[in-house]
């Protein structure tokens, strides 16, 4: 998945605060959804159905959550990588 930069007006950070707050869940949370829904509502490329599977997105949050989380191995070599397999 790509990073992503998103520039705010303080209104606009200050209402999706405020959102935060009141429903008690994280401001990147927040913005996932909105992005997730504004894509779903632009047409599925043909080939790219699989990715907007409840199952697929489930494992890109899953993802996102293990590497805000740190939870991840890093390899030098393709051999350090395979090694950790075994």
């Amino acid at each position: 998945m790509k990073a992503i930069s998103l520039r705010l007006e303080q209104s606009q950070y200050e209402w999706l605060r405020w959102l935060s707050i009141v429903n008690n869940r994280p401001m990147s949370e927040i913005i996932r959804e909105a992005i997730d829904s504004h894509l779903q509502q632009q047409p599925v490329r043909p080939g790219q159905e699989w990715f907007w599977t409840e199952e697929w997105q489930a494992a890109e949050r899953e993802v996102e959550t293990d590497l805000e989380a740190g939870r991840l191995d890093t390899f030098d070599t393709m051999e350090e990588f395979l090694a950790s397999l075994e």
